[in-house]
């Protein structure tokens, strides 16, 4: 994939799932995003919810990251794409010394918030893992309240 059509993509499918919190760790080179992942939508008279799970984000490794995230009140911020590129301009720009034989991964997420953010991570690994409960969010989303 190209640096020029990454950013229409939902590799992660990540779609509309909210973030709960934010966690840079400088000590572990670490970034975590708590959210709540859309695992199905539920199409209800005169609307529609979803079905979501708690889960972690993890980026290990990280040798770049711009983090521009603003928040708003009665908003949350949700993503909206997602892309893992193996190859990108941004890895290439990484000096020598700094790569130092590992094999980095360019993440994309692109966040819908009070604004729309683009956020790129450069890091060894990301992973991200989910609780097995399922839950419903209100039909109007409540923001956000289960039930």
């Amino acid at each position: 994939m190209s640096d020029l059509d990454y950013k229409d993509s939902d590799d992660l499918h990540l779609y509309d799932s909210v973030i709960k919190k934010l966690v840079v760790d400088h000590t572990t080179k670490s970034l975590s995003f708590k959210l709540l992942k859309v695992v199905g939508r539920i199409d209800r008279e005169g609307g529609f919810t979803y079905k979501v799970k708690h889960g972690v984000l993890k980026f290990q490794g990280v040798i770049y990251a711009n983090v521009p995230y603003g928040m708003a009140f009665d908003e949350w911020s949700e993503f909206y794409r997602s892309a893992i590129v193996e190859n990108s301009s941004l890895i290439n720009k990484l000096p020598d010394r700094a790569k130092n034989d590992k094999r980095f991964t360019h993440v994309y997420l692109g966040i819908d918030g009070s604004d729309y953010y683009e956020v790129n991570i450069v890091c060894i690994a990301h992973s991200m893992e989910l609780e097995p409960e399922e839950y419903v969010l209100h039909d109007d989303f409540g923001w956000l309240y289960e039930d």
